[in-house]
């Protein structure tokens, strides 16, 4: 009525709902994230579900049990899930068991070893320490995978032109031989010196098959 009477916003209604609470109601304040605290719809299900029946608190402890994290799920939306549920299973334990309840379930709920066993090498203390390792390990495994595809285009760009340098000495190297080879005959010709030549025609040494006198000779008769 109050609310209505002075037209109160969502959010203030939940401010004064919470600095009107007492005792283990109060506490369930506290235990909220500090943006939800401000959320009035938020506030009242928790509070009704904190003081259900006790026989509820069973199947809270059964999701627990049964949680794990959805594929596409991000750490801190399953922690604050986890959160939630605990709270409701365990509604009359100190902050601190819950705490250490909570992060048992999420170390648990990831469902991935390589996280977990990173869980387990750096000892978080709370649930949301946990959400802050997880948080770096992803990113850190997101990071090296673009490296690892980054790295053959980097090494392709690099080795290319090197692969058409080789190829390109190759090609010089074997028109360089050639010409030496051609240079090498050329000279050859010209030259009187037959001494080491034989003759195809008439196998005698000193001589070329078209000054062959033999063969100039068969070809007349």
């Amino acid at each position: 009525m109050i609310a209505l009477k002075n037209n109160w916003s969502e959010s203030t209604k939940a401010y004064e709902l919470a600095t009107s609470l007492k005792g283990d109601a109060r506490g369930i304040v506290t235990d909220l994230e500090p943006e939800m605290r401000l959320d009035y719809k938020y506030l009242v299900a928790e509070l009704t579900s904190r003081f259900e029946p006790a026989n509820q608190a069973n199947m809270y402890k059964a999701q627990m049990n049964s949680l794990f994290r959805k594929q596409g799920q991000a750490l801190p939306e399953l922690a604050q899930e986890i959160k939630r549920i605990t709270r409701l299973a365990y509604p009359t334990a100190p902050i601190d068991i819950r705490d250490q309840l909570a992060k048992d379930c999420f170390i648990r709920a990831v469902n991935d070893t390589k996280i977990q066993l990173t869980l387990f090498n750096r000892e978080p203390k709370t649930i949301g320490d946990c959400v802050r390792v997880g948080v770096e390990y992803e990113a850190f495994v997101v990071d090296q995978k673009r490296l690892t595809n980054t790295k053959p285009a980097i090494r392709m760009q690099h080795d290319t032109p090197f692969e058409q340098i080789d190829d390109e000495d190759n090609i010089l190297g074997q028109i360089a031989k050639m010409s030496h080879q051609l240079d090498d005959m050329a000279k050859f010709q010209k030259s009187n010196d037959y001494s080491g030549v034989t003759c195809f025609y008439c196998g005698i040494k000193g001589h070329m098959k078209k000054t062959c006198r033999k063969y100039q000779n068969d070809r007349q008769y």
